[in-house]
């Protein structure tokens, strides 16, 4: 089968190779992938390389397809079952995490497209109990893109459950912002997302079309002043950060109120300063989110089935797997939002 392997740490060596058609072991399945979306840290692991990996590696961990075959003792399943799978291949089952459904947390944890042969090819085996049925009313398009909407869940829900009497700034309007910003308005908060100019398409589509209640470009507008006309001049009461920018957490320090919650679910490849004084200063709780749990990817799925959240104007593009350097280059360099591959063309 057709497959985008990475060969080896460094940046670069992404293949489009040739390899075996995976047989699912005992508690296994194996899935004929419909679509398989490009995640940010997908494009990170081919410019930059990355520690998480152990190549030689299929990469793609957002995936959706069709039961092909099981493997021995699986039940609850049966060939030709419309699917997607979460990102967990492997976990200890008996740690304190592992425990409480916490399995982002395990110490033995193991996820497809990084540690195991992910997405990124016409066959990907996963364990049983990674694998979801996909609600008839949902697309395979849709299905792929539920993992990074479960990050959204899990941050805004799970790690810190979003009300009505929340005023909520969004910082980034790449996909996960956009995605965490409509877990927090299908939750009643008011959502102002912000970005810069160049990042203002984007933002228009998710005022105009997604329902966010206030965008800010901030080369333009003090976010600060609004966030402030919108909580009686004492500032945003959760603020998200969802860029990966080290300037984007020095203004969430200074948009957030006292007493009020930092989310922080940008990832940083490196570290990074702080002013630590702020939140002892302020009295933030921060609730640091990482990925996603089988809960979030749950709840994800309920609320784009309900038709809670829209997740279709996030897709802005689909294209053969074969045309992977081009769907690379529009992630690259932002002209698309999720860019989904085929393995099938």
């Amino acid at each position: 089968m057709k497959a985008l392997m990475k060969t080896k740490l460094e940046p670069g060596n992404l293949e489009y190779v040739d390899i075996p058609i995976p047989e699912p072991g005992p508690g296994q399945i194996r899935m004929k992938v419909m679509r398989a979306s490009i995640c940010q840290t997908d494009n990170l692991y081919v410019k930059e390389g990355g520690f998480a990996l152990r190549p030689p590696v299929v990469l793609g961990h957002e995936v959706s397809g069709i039961v092909d075959k099981l493997g021995e003792g699986v039940t609850g399943f049966k060939v030709g079952d419309r699917v997607l799978t979460q990102t967990t291949y492997h976990v200890c089952g008996h740690c304190r995490y592992c425990k409480k459904g916490e399995l982002n947390h395990c110490p033995e944890r193991e996820g497809i497209g990084t540690k195991a042969n992910g997405g990124f090819a016409e066959y990907c085996v996963n364990r049983a109990e990674s694998f979801m049925h996909i609600p008839d009313n949902m697309t395979f398009d849709q299905a792929a893109i539920v993992e990074p909407l479960a990050c959204g869940v899990h941050a805004l829900m799970e790690r810190y459950n979003v009300s009505a009497n929340d005023v909520v700034v969004v910082l980034g309007p790449g996909p996960i912002g956009l995605f965490a910003a409509q877990v927090a308005k299908a939750q009643g908060a008011l959502v102002i997302l912000a970005g810069l100019t160049h990042d203002m398409p984007r933002m228009e589509m998710a005022r105009d079309v997604l329902g966010i209640d206030r965008i800010v470009d901030q080369a333009k507008e003090d976010l600060i002043e609004v966030a402030k006309s919108y909580t009686d001049g004492y500032g945003a009461d959760v603020v998200v950060e969802a860029t990966g920018v080290r300037a984007a957490v020095d203004t969430a320090m200074l948009v957030v109120r006292r007493r009020g919650v930092f989310i922080p679910m940008g990832v940083f490849n490196f570290p990074i300063e702080l002013d630590f004084h702020n939140i002892k200063k302020k009295e933030l709780d921060v609730y640091g989110s990482h990925a996603q749990i089988p809960t979030s990817f749950e709840k994800a799925i309920k609320l784009i089935a309900r038709g809670a959240i829209n997740v279709d104007p996030i897709i802005t593009h689909v294209l053969p797997m074969s045309e992977y350097k081009k769907g690379f280059e529009l992630v690259d360099s932002k002209e698309g939002l999720k860019v989904l591959l085929d393995p099938s063309k």
